[in-house]
């Protein structure tokens, strides 16, 4: 194929999106995860080599699928090669066993050397050296929904990873600025929805320098890599905004319980880290080093008490009323049609109603949400309405188009609600009390 290097500078190419499947070098942690989550809807159980495979990329990968309760036709085992002997070692991180596992312990799997492709063993993984290929290997047993695939297929078989043309991160880097900060108002109101798109457009971010660095030493591109580069725009604009973004929402306390939660166990961990590096920086006798360190941890401490201080903001989300009440409904409605007893007619009458009760649920879950608010969910709201009902349909990617609005309604500082908030770029936007952030 013929190299195409577009004349146009990136702030003036076209902002349409287009289709690509598969993302250069170092950027194949996304690729992976999404032919991980195919694979695991059809059943199949299949080796990935992890060849050239670095720390962020294994954190990616298991932020992308493996950590995360992911959609499949069976159990299933995912067999990651991860090293080997005097043949292949250099193709591998020799730490790589160590940076997954630690990967995979932050996302709750567990190690277990008898695990195996069963319901049992869900979250678990284990390690092996087979000596007679001289390969190592990581065993990893993700946590599955098996309803969630057999509605995926029910629908069409559309698949549940992300990378497809109408995904979060693609629509954000192909748009122009200002079309950017209209997705952000209306998809990603949150710290934890705009956190979890940030994670995914630094994957992009890193894609475009992959194919940077690929033009500066003359290599030719796929046409698919070509359309790829061609529907960038302003990216690392994009993300430093973005990340601003984030900064100001901390700065002002706009956190939920959990989102403070998650951020303060978050700096724990690195505060850890810092401890460690400085014990290694004082027993070298770097004293400029160990100073240096002490004054990161130090501000990483005064951020901690700065998140815990603040009272957190409340979500309250569209007809969470309705659906507890229809939810324990449909709950009493099981109990009886499960009891294996010989049905009477007060049952019988009451059981008739399970179809409509069912079809409500659908009705009132299947509405547009945000951009990775199922996947936020446990932070965002409290315990009850964080537990939402078997569907009947799903949703890819976590969130609609370029024109949900969510399923958020009130932002309020603990139990007393905020005053209406000025709105501006979208004021049908039910985000825009959150508000204060200018």
């Amino acid at each position: 194929q013929t190299q195409r290097h577009p004349n146009l500078p990136k702030s003036e190419r076209s902002p349409h999106l287009r289709l690509t499947s598969s993302l250069p070098g170092a950027t194949m942690a996304s690729a992976l995860c999404e032919e991980i989550l195919t694979d695991a809807v059809r059943g199949d159980s299949e080796q990935y080599d992890l060849a050239g495979f670095t720390q962020p990329w294994l954190n990616d990968l298991v932020e992308g699928c493996l950590g995360r309760v992911i959609p499949a036709k069976t159990y299933v085992a995912c067999k990651f090669v991860i090293g080997g002997g005097k043949k292949t070692r250099q193709k591998y991180d020799p730490e790589m066993l160590k940076h997954f596992t630690v990967a995979l312990s932050a996302a709750g799997l567990e190690e277990d050397r008898g695990a195996s492709a069963c319901a049992e063993c869900q979250g678990m993984y284990k390690y092996q050296h087979d000596t007679d290929k001289d390969l190592k290997y990581l065993h990893v047993f993700p946590k599955v929904d098996l309803s969630a695939a057999a509605e995926d297929a029910e629908d069409g078989g559309g698949g549940s990873g992300g990378g497809g043309p109408q995904s979060p991160e693609y629509q954000c880097v192909s748009c122009t600025y200002e079309e950017f900060q209209e997705l952000l108002a209306m998809n990603v109101p949150s710290f934890s929805q705009k956190r979890a798109l940030l994670k995914r457009m630094r994957v992009m971010e890193s894609a475009l320098e992959q194919l940077e660095s690929m033009l500066t030493q003359q290599q030719r591109f796929t046409s698919q890599e070509q359309d790829m580069y061609d529907s960038m725009v302003d990216v690392g604009i994009k993300v430093e905004f973005l990340n601003k973004e984030l900064e100001k929402m901390v700065t002002k306390g706009r956190l939920t319980k959990g989102e403070q939660k998650q951020m303060v166990s978050d700096l724990g961990t690195k505060m850890e880290e810092l401890d460690v590096a400085i014990a290694t920086a004082d027993a070298e006798g770097k004293a400029k080093k160990k100073d240096a360190l002490e004054g990161k941890k130090s501000q990483l401490t005064e951020k901690t008490d700065v998140i815990a201080a603040f009272k957190p903001i409340v979500y309250t989300m569209a007809h969470e009323k309705e659906l507890n009440d229809l939810r324990k409904e449909l709950a009493v409605l099981d109990k009886i049609d499960t009891s294996g007893k010989l049905l009477k007619g007060d049952d019988l009458t009451k059981l008739a109603k399970k179809p409509r009760v069912e079809e409500r649920i659908a009705a009132l879950e299947s509405e547009d949400k945000g951009w990775f608010e199922d996947e936020c969910r446990a932070v965002l709201f409290n315990p009850a309405a964080a537990k939402p009902a078997p569907k009947k349909k799903t949703t890819s990617g976590g969130g609609g188009g370029g024109g949900s609005t969510g399923s958020l309604t009130t932002a309020a500082k603990g139990s007393s609600r905020s005053g209406p908030a000025t709105k501006k770029a979208a004021p049908q936007n039910p985000f825009a009390l959150l508000g204060g952030d200018e």
